[in-house]
């Protein structure tokens, strides 16, 4: 305690520390106010720019996930058509086996009908 002075300063206050000490702790003081104002400012700043990564970052992955929804259903779209065109040409096939099947039929019954008109008249020619 035989360390401590009480003196005056230029204004004449009552000082514990020696003047130039207590203007130093004064500035020390300012300096720490406006670093905390700075820090302060830049964690606000800081808070800003995550909120507006997060925003991008939400409208990024909604349209992501919009692409990928978009993608599967192109997928989706070529798998089915690939089905619908394999059962066009397996109805197309179960046609092409059907006039086949019909024309050859009605080449029989040409066929049988010119046999018989040959008859008829070959009967109507000798009678």
């Amino acid at each position: 305690m035989e360390d401590i002075k009480v003196t005056f300063d230029s204004e004449y206050n009552i000082r514990i520390l020696d003047e130039t000490r207590a203007k130093r702790a004064g500035e020390l003081e300012n300096e720490c106010s406006q670093f905390v104002d700075k820090i302060s400012l830049f964690s606000d700043k800081v808070n800003e720019l995550v909120k507006v990564l997060e925003k991008h970052a939400n409208r990024i992955d909604s349209k992501k996930l919009r692409a990928i929804g978009l993608r599967m259903s192109a997928d989706h779209e070529t798998e089915h058509r690939a089905r619908k065109q394999r059962a066009l040409e397996a109805a197309i096939k179960e046609k092409r086996g059907e006039l086949d099947r019909v024309t050859l039929q009605f080449q029989s019954l040409e066929r049988i009908d010119a046999e018989q008109r040959a008859q008829i008249e070959k009967l109507s020619n000798a009678a």
